[in-house]
């Protein structure tokens, strides 16, 4: 029984080495398969063909990937956007209200606008960020071109945030008069 397992592990391991052996030693046979980084007989204007169709094909897949990243910016710049904007009309109709009550709002407003200018150059920002995106692939110089295309986006983010600190710095001052109202009426 011992020498029936032996000869089965030998014979097993014998057809391993031979599956794996075999098409090592085909490729290394002359004439046949692949060897080297030529291929054997391949016309030149064939390898000149292949390379554009591949440089065509990196081209293609790098729109490709701006394309997804451009419409996830676009969805994540557009709802900060959205947000910020509508921060901007609820705080104006509380100055408003403020304003009624008899304080004075007057550098709160010039805050808020302040913050909607800032917000409307960070749109026109990012919209020529998303110019700088969309021209790379066809740029002579790639990394030159994106990075152009990443600083015009770092400074709409930038815009945009500075434009979430006039908005913050209105509130506070807006929260300040209501306080000092509110101290006055008791």
């Amino acid at each position: 029984m011992k020498t029936t397992s032996k000869i089965l592990k030998g014979a097993l391991a014998l057809s391993l080495i031979t599956a794996l052996a075999a098409p090592v030693t085909a490729l290394a046979l002359p004439g046949r398969g692949f060897s080297g980084t030529k291929m054997p007989g391949t016309p030149k204007a064939s390898a000149e063909a292949s390379r554009r169709a591949f440089r065509d094909q990196r081209q293609a897949l790098l729109k490709q990937r701006i394309e997804l990243v451009l419409r996830f910016r676009k969805a994540r710049f557009d709802a900060n956007a959205e947000r910020l904007s509508s921060h901007i009309t609820k705080v104006s109709g509380f100055a408003g209200t403020i304003e009624k009550a008899g304080g004075d709002v007057s550098a709160v407003r010039a805050k808020l606008a302040e913050a909607g200018s800032l917000l409307e150059q960070a749109k026109s920002e990012e919209a020529k960020a998303v110019e700088l995106f969309k021209a790379v692939p066809d740029a002579t110089d790639k990394k030159v071109a994106f990075a152009a295309a990443r600083a015009q986006a770092k400074t709409a983010v930038k815009t945009l945030n500075s434009s979430r600190e006039a908005l913050r710095s209105a509130i506070l001052s807006l929260r300040a008069i209501a306080n000092g109202l509110k101290g006055a009426g008791q």
